[in-house]
């Protein structure tokens, strides 16, 4: 952190960043692959109507690993390395008391939100026993969402990474051992996650909570403070609402698809959002990368660095969005081959709903950034704004275009409401540099 060159700081921080999301997103990709290939359609779409529910948890781990995460580095920026320390401290309770809550909502609750979808037969069959594995597993993952962003703000993004990295190729190899090889279908998938996600978790751990660690942890410190937990919960809501919005709009997604389509509709919207969690995580990576960096300038009240470091992600986040946008677009059979197979059914309706719905799957990637940013300088309730807003715009649009474009109205909900979105979003951006600016004149 005591770089002064901004370029390689914010790389020290975002290339790790950037990897570990890269392994995620492509381990997603190939368990994607596994299930389409040797589960077929009713597998896929089984994935796809039980991930509103697993979404959830990752709405709770992620809200606590970057609300705690920020708040850590903004108390280090600001010299208050004893309040740091409390913060982390909150983290074991944080990740238990919504565990319960979810265990029992997963298990008790999983198999009529399925049907509520609209599922039936082998794709309901296949989302119950994916979800009954991880209603078991809950505390292990909330733990394996949030340590790695936690070490981030600890110096260690390399190390994060790596952990990471090894979680991710745990999880290749355990479900081509469970999918392929025992024939244990979704099961398989969510033992092979839970496992692999689990070893990540066990690693960081180690050191958030070891003498490497520059925040020093004492007793004191995991005492229960309402008020540093509300910081923390305030903090991360966006990444909350985020997810939540996520979960709430795959379940409208499969409602409508299953009404005005099938489990190939179903399926190949699965294979849509693979291809978009892989750029969502790209830019992700480079969001969390900046974060630790920004939210330290903007503690030592150094605007300036703070505003070049958001200029760096944004370029590489938005263009590399552009060239993978392309890349979908010219060669949209190459990507439907890996996930359909021999399945012709399959790679035709893959094909169209890349060509529909994901033309500009870039702006993603701003709003991702553009989100990062206001939580890293402590304005967290921006980012819920613009979470709201977009789960505001999608909806109707989800629900009015089928009455007058069929099933192609579905598809193209997506990019049309991320057009609209746009708008405002750039707007409330541009206002908080130029709020920065005025800081920067008065100073």
């Amino acid at each position: 952190m005591q770089d002064k060159r901004i370029g390689a700081l914010f790389a020290r921080y975002a290339i790790p960043a950037l990897i570990a999301m890269l392994v995620s997103g492509t381990y997603q990709i190939i368990a994607g692959i596994f299930v389409g290939r040797y589960i077929g359609s009713d597998g896929l779409a089984a994935i796809n109507l039980a991930w509103p529910l697993v979404g959830v948890m990752l709405a709770v781990g992620l809200m606590i690993g970057i609300g705690i995460g920020s708040h850590v580095s903004l108390s280090r920026g600001a010299g208050e390395r004893d309040k740091a320390s409390a913060y982390i401290g909150q983290l074991p309770l944080l990740v238990m008391l919504p565990s319960l809550l979810l265990s029992a909502i997963l298990y008790f609750a999983g198999y009529q939100i399925l049907e509520f979808q609209g599922a039936t037969g082998k794709a309901l069959e296949y989302g119950y026993d994916f979800l009954k594995v991880i209603a078991f597993s809950t505390p292990l993952v909330l733990g394996s969402i949030a340590a790695p962003y936690l070490m981030r703000n600890l110096n260690a993004p390399r190390l994060a990474t790596t952990f990471m990295v090894i979680g991710a190729l745990m999880n290749i190899a355990l479900d081509y051992v469970f999918i392929v090889h025992f024939r244990m279908e979704l099961v398989g998938a969510a033992l092979a996650t839970v496992i692999a996600e689990s070893t990540a978790m066990v690693l960081a751990l180690f050191y958030i909570f070891s003498k490497r660690s520059p925040v020093r942890l004492r007793r004191q410190h995991f005492k229960f403070r309402s008020d540093l937990s509300w910081n923390i919960c305030k903090n991360g809501s966006s990444s909350l609402f985020m997810y939540l919005y996520l979960g709430a709009t795959i379940i409208a997604y499969n409602f409508m698809f299953l009404r005005y389509g099938g489990p190939i509709e179903v399926a190949a919207y699965a294979v849509t959002g693979y291809l978009l969690t892989f750029y969502y995580l790209l830019s992700e990576g480079l969001a969390h990368g900046m974060q630790p960096i920004v939210s330290r300038f903007y503690g030592e009240k150094n605007i300036v660095a703070a505003k070049q470091v958001l200029k760096l992600a944004m370029s590489f986040s938005v263009g590399g969005g552009v060239i993978f946008t392309a890349a979908l677009l010219l060669f949209p059979s190459l990507f439907a081959g890996f996930f359909a197979g021999d399945n012709e059914s399959l790679r035709q309706a893959i094909v169209h709903a890349i060509r529909i719905s994901l033309f500009v799957l870039f702006i993603q990637g701003f709003f991702v950034v553009a989100e990062a940013f206001f939580q890293s300088i402590g304005e967290g309730h921006k980012a819920l704004i613009i979470t709201i807003c977009n789960m505001v715009i999608q909806l109707p649009f989800l629900f009015i275009l089928p009455h007058y474009l069929d099933i192609n109205g579905i598809w193209l909900a997506m990019p049309i409401s991320a057009i609209v979105l746009m708008i405002p979003v750039v707007f409330l951006l541009m206002k908080q540099i130029r709020m920065l600016n005025q800081q920067i004149a008065a100073a």
